[in-house]
């Protein structure tokens, strides 16, 4: 019974049907039989866990930190929801819970760099967060919040001229989501930071099963995550950003 719910889950949720419908499409069409064959093939290899690995490696190994004693520590904004008990998305949570250990451990100010777009107000949901964490663990931590920025370009240019305002050197540990690591470090180094990178939630996991050769709706959003990031590098690259 184990067998047969793994299997229907890999097989007949998305983007396992999706796969199976491209692969008939290949084998009983007449024309662009190339075309759903090769579009089967990619969706099927970018819903497995082999290459979901392979693309998050690079992006989640090798940091390299600046010789520095940080005066702050950074947190950059992953999305929130105003319903929610606690505000942050699973993967922002994750950085607000870290960067307030970092800052507690070292007596460092806490920093929050999110805008948010429309009626989406990143900065104000995360400080109920932070307010709600720190009082439950009577934790004294000095937090700002940079609540103008809408995404990574932004925030390292508005947390620049916050640190400016504020008379902070540009001396930080930055906390972010593993696979955003790089590309938040060479655009904050962009803007004069000296940076100690303090990555959380990690995508990669080189525990692999027999199951890892069927497609799964989780390694599809890990290599969508990573081949989303490789295009924002190559974008800071070709920009300058």
């Amino acid at each position: 019974m184990f067998i047969i719910s793994k299997l229907f889950t890999y097989l007949c949720l998305p983007p396992g049907i999706f796969i199976i419908i491209l692969f008939l499409a290949a084998i009983y069409a007449k024309k662009a039989k190339i075309i759903f064959f090769s579009a089967a093939v990619l969706l099927w290899a970018i819903s497995t866990k082999f290459v979901s690995n392979l693309l998050l490696y690079p992006l989640e190994h090798n940091f390299k930190a600046d010789n520095i004693t940080p005066s702050s520590v950074v947190v950059l904004g992953g999305g929130t929801n105003s319903y929610d008990v606690l505000k942050a998305s699973p993967d922002a949570f994750k950085r607000e819970v870290y960067g307030l250990l970092i800052a507690k451990e070292n007596n460092l100010p806490f920093v929050f760099t999110g805008g948010g777009i429309k009626k989406i107000k990143e900065a104000e949901n995360v400080k109920k967060d932070i307010e709600l964490i720190t009082k439950t663990c009577g934790c004294k931590i000095k937090t700002y919040y940079e609540n103008k920025s809408l995404d990574t370009y932004e925030n390292a240019k508005f947390t620049a001229a916050l640190f400016k305002k504020l008379n902070l050197p540009k001396k930080i540990y930055l906390v972010t989501s593993a696979y955003h690591m790089k590309r938040s470090v060479k655009i904050f180094k962009n803007f004069g930071f000296k940076i100690i990178p303090k990555p959380v939630g990690f995508f990669y996991n080189p525990a692999y099963t027999a199951w890892d050769i069927f497609p799964n709706a989780g390694s599809f959003f890990h290599s969508y995550k990573a081949i989303h990031e490789y295009f924002g590098l190559i974008k800071a690259i070709l920009l300058g950003k």
